[in-house]
């Protein structure tokens, strides 16, 4: 299998998506980024918090937390068969999480979904675009990895 030519990228609090390329991601961000999908354990990480990753098949669920709670969830499917469950699975990630899209209603994959915590809408906008960023090369970084 060969990495996809783009990721659909949503923010689930938003609706929408775009498409994300493999050039939207520089390599140095992937070589920090690519040992975060191998902890199988919560770990506390630098500038995000503490990460929690779950493999699920052909996919993956990044959860990111800090003192206050969750800050956000990152699901990511490389592959039709874990789309929907995967979908709905995000869609529960973050209690509470205003969301615009519908749980019944996945995109294809490949994809890559964001959702912020509503504690997000308090927190500096960098902090905010810092993760629609992290999860960009999340995404890049399973589908090189499952290539």
């Amino acid at each position: 299998m060969t990495a996809p030519a783009y990721i659909w990228q949503i923010v689930l609090n938003q609706g929408g998506g775009r498409p994300s390329y493999r050039r939207d991601v520089t390599e140095a961000a992937l070589v920090v980024t690519r040992p975060l999908l191998d902890l199988s354990e919560p770990q506390a990480v630098d500038g995000l918090g503490l990460v929690q990753v779950k493999h699920l098949r052909r996919g993956a669920l990044v959860t990111i937390s800090d003192r206050a709670g969750p800050r956000a969830a990152v699901g990511i499917a490389g592959h039709g068969r874990i789309s929907a469950p995967l979908w709905r699975t995000l869609h529960e990630a973050v209690p509470g999480a205003s969301l615009a899209t519908d749980p019944a209603a996945p995109p294809a994959a490949p994809w890559c979904g964001l959702v912020l915590a509503d504690q997000m809408r308090d927190r500096p906008r960098d902090e905010v675009t810092d993760l629609i960023v992290q999860a960009r090369v999340l995404g890049w970084a399973w589908m090189e990895r499952e290539a």
